[in-house]
């Protein structure tokens, strides 16, 4: 959720919902209770205590939800959109294989509902994350290429905009 360990929220915050944690796919009922009560406990990036962010329409300028799977989250969304705050949906669709990536939606099926979601909330509503690019002995350049080529066409007109990342590997990801 948004960073504010300072305390209460400020106006005009964007909250950013689940980058480490994948609340749409998971935590909807969650979200919606603490959308109910106006505010969320946070916990503080950084270690100190937890703080309080307010959920309130007057406080929130908009959502952002980071997911790879928003299909649970539909009610959520619907909630947020009746409340008439603006929300995007940050959805990750790579198609790797499942010997990378058995846990993720198929990407056929996430392309569906990145299209329901277009077709419900607006082609703005989504932003796709080709996200993180992973070089190995099945997925070569070569293979990026012709898969994000293949999402892309799949993709047309349900989002315009793609964010594109290359994995850092580090000490603790080679292990």
């Amino acid at each position: 959720m948004a960073q504010n360990p300072g305390g209460d929220s400020a106006q005009n915050m964007i909250v950013s919902a689940s980058y480490k944690t994948d609340i749409p796919a998971f935590y909807g009922r969650w979200f919606l209770n603490r959308l109910e009560a106006g505010w969320c406990k946070v916990a503080n990036p950084y270690g100190g205590k937890p703080f309080r962010v307010s959920l309130a329409p007057e406080d929130v300028s908009g959502f952002v939800f980071w997911t790879r799977n928003p299909g649970p989250f539909r009610p959520a969304l619907d909630a947020v959109r009746g409340r008439d705050m603006p929300f995007v949906v940050q959805l990750t669709i790579t198609g790797y294989p499942r010997a990378l990536d058995a846990a993720t939606v198929a990407d056929a099926d996430a392309v569906r509902l990145a299209r329901d979601l277009a077709q419900t909330y607006g082609p703005r509503a989504v932003i796709w994350r080709y996200d993180p690019v992973v070089f190995t002995s099945i997925t070569s350049a070569d293979w990026h290429r012709a898969n994000f080529a293949r999402l892309a066409a799949a993709l047309a007109g349900a989002s315009d905009e793609v964010v594109v990342s290359f994995a850092q590997i580090y000490r603790k990801t080679e292990r």
